[in-house]
């Protein structure tokens, strides 16, 4: 894909009327408008009359200046590219008569106003979409009434940025496809429509707002990432644009905070956003070359962590090898209860008093759950607690038809039997404990809702 850095339209004075920046790198525009009103005054000078405008390319070694002219408004439209490119060229073509037709009134009587001209930034965005979307992006819908309405054909035509788009069967194919989890390649294998095509309309629907896009890599919630280029997202540049358009102010503010040493757990804190829309954002900004991966928060690890509980959970891990799952998981419960039995001997919650045990095993419940998992939450309303826990290690990365979280399921389980083995609780009182939620599941967190009940 050819790179471009910048678009404008210019009328013969050499006054911007138009910028569309594709690029991180900064130009002024009117010092391009004047820059090229000088290279065309040159030529006036030493060419035949006419061949001025007959100019098509300026070669400055790096990069190419592609013009197009239009004769009746005198009005060039100018892209910085790296290369020549004809794929580029024909659009450049496309854009400057369609600007021509817009504006054919106001550019032949024009009162030096550009201000007017800044809607069609999204008529510009619609020609380039490759420059911001790439096939393995997934899009999604986010305007559900408008586009089944479209799907189902009660639509013909849609107007978005004051131009009326008509719909084709081809088009109603791509959005039929649509479903959160395709990638963009995927449906275009599908529907056997070039991926080209496909992305086309899809940017236009992104741009006003009706489809989001999110890339699939897996970012962790312990990853760490920094903004390349902060000072990007506070200028007015194409990227600004696109992030504010796809994501809003939160993904601007996302990408501002993000100065590397924040989690994707805490950024989103940080942020206000849900944890899974965070890390949506921050696939997107990673395959869009805008943030970078700096490290991760170091997870516990088990196997280092001896001599303490949960070198258990390591050693059921190993012991297990080679069971079926079933048996495997019974293990870890086992683990779990065994681990809470050893923390509540040592923690100074749990006392001995003239043979007499005291205690509250509600905090120790929390306790021995804190032990082993950093960020937990948890409501308590007297009858039901409810535990939460962010970063699960039981579950990180794995998918399963049910909760997987055995080994915290057991530590829960073995705080109340100790506390019962202790008579710190009454004989007839019986635990209910659930995971109700599991990341395994595709939830953002695990939960566990816990009540005692009298028998």
């Amino acid at each position: 894909m050819t790179r471009l850095y910048d678009l404008y339209v210019i009328n013969r004075d050499g006054l911007c009327l138009l910028h569309q920046k594709f690029g991180s790198i900064e130009v002024d525009s009117d010092l391009v408008g004047g820059f090229f009103s000088a290279i065309q005054q040159f030529m006036r000078d030493v060419l035949p009359i006419g061949d001025a405008q007959s100019i098509k390319s300026l070669d400055r070694g790096d990069f190419k200046l592609l013009i197009e002219h239009q004769k009746e408004t005198d009005i060039f439209g100018i892209v910085i590219s790296e290369k020549e490119d004809v794929e580029v060229r024909r659009k450049l073509i496309e854009i400057i008569a369609e600007f021509d037709r817009r504006y054919k009134n106001k550019l032949i009587n024009f009162n030096g106003e550009v201000g007017e001209f800044q809607e069609f930034k999204n008529f510009i965005l619609s020609k380039f979409p490759s420059q911001l979307i790439i096939p393995k992006h997934i899009p999604e819908i986010i305007d559900a009434n408008l586009i089944y309405r479209i799907i189902n054909g009660e639509l013909n035509s849609v107007e978005l940025g004051g131009i009326n788009y008509g719909i084709t069967n081809q088009q109603r194919m791509i959005l039929r496809h649509i479903n959160g989890q395709r990638m963009i390649e995927e449906i275009s294998e599908i529907i056997q429509i070039p991926s080209e095509k496909v992305i086309e309309f899809i940017s236009l629907l992104v741009w006003h707002n009706l489809l989001r896009l999110f890339i699939q890599p897996v970012v962790h919630d312990t990853d760490i990432f920094k903004t390349k280029d902060i000072n990007l997202f506070f200028a007015d540049s194409l990227e600004k644009q696109i992030v504010e358009s796809t994501f809003g102010e939160k993904g601007l503010e996302f990408l501002k905070l993000n100065k590397g040493g924040l989690t994707i757990r805490d950024l989103a804190e940080l942020s206000g956003i849900d944890l899974n829309t965070a890390k949506k954002m921050a696939a997107y900004f990673l395959v869009s070359d805008y943030i970078e991966k700096v490290g991760a928060e170091k997870a516990p690890s088990l196997v280092d962590l001896k001599n303490t509980p949960i070198a258990i959970y390591s050693y059921a891990l190993k012991m297990a090898k080679g069971e079926d799952m079933g048996d495997l998981l019974k293990t870890f419960f086992n683990a779990g209860m065994n681990a809470a039995t050893d923390f509540c001997q040592k923690t100074d919650l749990i006392y001995e008093s003239e043979g007499m045990w005291f205690g509250n095993m509600t905090d120790v419940i929390i306790e021995v759950i804190k032990f082993f998992h950093k960020f937990i939450d948890h409501t308590f309303s007297g009858k039901m607690l409810n535990i939460i826990i962010r970063d699960c290690f039981e579950c990180h990365n794995f998918r399963f038809y049910e909760p997987l979280c055995y080994f915290t399921t057991g530590l829960i389980n073995g705080v109340f039997n100790f506390c019962k083995s202790k008579q710190m609780v009454e004989q007839s009182i019986l635990l209910k404990v659930e995971e109700v939620e599991c990341k395994a599941l595709g939830a953002n967190a695990c939960k566990w809702a816990i009540s005692f009940e009298k028998s």
